[in-house]
C-alpha cells in the first residue's frame, strides 16, 4: 500500500514537471507583434549611442566643407578683384577670370562695359605690336607704351559697348552672316583662301585670340559701324550733296571736293598705284571693279567704319590700281563719347595714369586683315 502511494507521488511530480516544461514551451512560442515592436525598440536604442555621434559629426564636416568653400571663392573673388582693380593685372589668368565672371570696368549712361573686352582689345593689341616689334619688355619706355595701349583699349571698350547699346535700341544688330562675310576676306591671304584650321593658327600668332574671341572682336567694330552710318545724319545729307554734285560735274572730284573746303568732315585723296588688296579701308577693291575708268562708286562705308567713300577709278592694270576718292567723316558717335564724357556720364572703375611723356595711341578701329 505504500508502495503504491510512493509511486502515485512520483507520477504526479512528473506530470507537474511535463505540464511546466509545456507552459514554458508555449510561453516561448507565443511571440506576438507587440513582442516585436518592443525588441525592435529596445534594439534601436541600443543603437543611437552610436548613429547619432556619427550623425553629427557628417553634419558638422557638410557644414564646414561649404564654409572652407565660401571663404575660398570669397578669397579668390577678392585676390581677383584686386589684381583687376587695383594691381591692373591684364595677365592670361585674370583675362581667362573675367570671362568666367561677368565684371563690368566701366559705366557709359548706364551701359556696362565688360572687363573682358577690354582686355580682350589691351592683350590682342599687345600681342600685335610684340609679334612685329618683340617683346616689350620692363623697361620705363616700355611701361609707358603698355600704358598707352590700355587707355586706348578702355577708350575703345567703351565706345564699343556704347555701340552695341545704341544699335539694340535702334532694332538692328550684328548678324553671323556680317561677321562671317569678314572672317572670310579676313582668312583671303594673298589671293588665296586659308583653311580654318591655318587661319585659327594666324589669329592666335598675330593676336592671341581663338576665333570665338576674334568673332566677338569683329562684332564689336562691325556694330560701331553699323550705329554710325544709321544714326549719323550730318554725314548722310553731305553724302547725298555730293552725288549730285559728281552727277552735275562730270565726276570732277577736285571740283566737288574744293566746294566743302572748309569742311574739316570731307576730304580729298588721290592714291597711284596700289594693290587691289590694300588696307585702305577698301577703296582699291571697290576701284579695281569699276568698269572704266572715270567711273565713280556709289558711297559706301569704309571697312573701318570712319565715314563713307566716293572713289573714282583713274588708272588700273592686272594688279594695280589708282584712285581719287573723297572721304565723308562720321563724326555723330565720336561727338556723342565726347558728350558723354564731358557730361560725367562715363564713370570708369579702374584708374590708368598715363606716365610722362604719354600720347594716346592712334585709335583702333577694328580688327584689319592678318599675315
Amino acid at each position: 500500500m505504500h508502495g503504491k502511494v510512493h509511486m502515485s507521488k512520483i507520477k504526479d511530480k512528473i506530470n507537474e514537471k511535463r505540464e511546466a516544461r509545456r507552459e514554458e514551451k508555449a510561453k516561448k512560442q507565443n511571440i506576438t507583434q507587440q513582442n516585436i515592436e518592443e525588441s525592435r525598440d529596445e534594439i534601436l536604442a541600443k543603437g543611437k549611442k552610436f548613429k547619432y555621434p556619427f550623425q553629427y559629426a557628417k553634419h558638422r564636416l557638410i557644414i564646414n566643407a561649404i564654409a572652407i568653400g565660401l571663404v575660398a571663392i570669397i578669397m579668390f573673388v577678392l585676390v581677383g578683384w584686386v589684381q583687376l582693380y587695383k594691381s591692373l593685372n591684364t595677365s592670361e589668368v585674370m583675362y581667362r577670370f573675367t570671362r568666367t565672371i561677368p565684371l563690368s570696368v566701366a559705366d557709359v549712361d548706364d551701359v556696362k562695359v565688360r572687363f573682358s573686352d577690354y582686355l580682350m582689345l589691351y592683350r590682342s593689341s599687345i600681342r600685335s605690336v610684340e609679334r612685329q616689334q618683340g617683346e616689350l619688355g620692363d623697361t620705363d619706355e616700355a611701361e609707358k607704351e603698355r600704358r598707352q595701349f590700355m587707355r586706348q583699349a578702355l577708350t575703345d571698350a567703351e565706345d564699343y559697348s556704347y555701340a552695341m547699346a545704341k544699335l539694340k535700341e535702334i532694332g538692328k544688330e550684328v548678324s553671323e552672316e556680317e561677321i562671317d562675310e569678314v572672317i572670310t576676306e579676313h582668312k583671303t591671304i594673298d589671293g588665296e583662301l586659308r583653311s580654318d584650321e591655318a587661319f585659327e593658327g594666324i589669329v592666335k600668332d598675330n593676336f592671341g585670340l581663338s576665333i570665338k574671341e576674334y568673332r566677338r572682336l569683329i562684332m564689336l567694330s562691325l556694330a560701331r559701324k553699323k550705329v554710325s552710318a544709321e544714326l549719323d545724319k550730318d554725314a548722310k545729307e553731305l553724302a547725298d550733296q555730293i552725288e549730285e554734285m559728281l552727277a552735275e560735274n562730270n565726276n570732277d572730284m577736285k571740283k566737288v571736293a574744293n566746294e566743302f573746303a572748309n569742311n574739316k568732315t570731307i576730304a580729298l585723296e588721290e592714291v597711284d598705284s596700289v594693290e587691289y588688296a590694300n588696307l585702305d579701308g577698301g577703296r582699291a577693291m571697290v576701284a579695281s571693279q569699276l568698269g572704266d575708268v572715270g567711273d565713280v562708286s556709289q558711297r559706301f562705308v569704309s571697312k573701318s567704319g570712319d565715314g563713307y567713300y566716293f572713289v573714282k577709278l583713274v588708272d588700273r592694270t592686272d594688279t594695280t590700281v589708282s584712285y581719287q576718292s573723297i572721304w565723308i567723316r562720321f563724326d555723330w558717335f565720336n561727338n556723342m563719347m565726347q558728350k558723354l564724357r564731358d557730361d560725367g556720364k562715363v564713370h570708369e572703375k579702374i584708374t590708368i595714369e598715363l606716365l610722362e611723356g604719354d600720347d594716346e595711341v592712334p585709335e583702333d578701329d577694328g580688327p584689319e586683315k592678318v599675315d
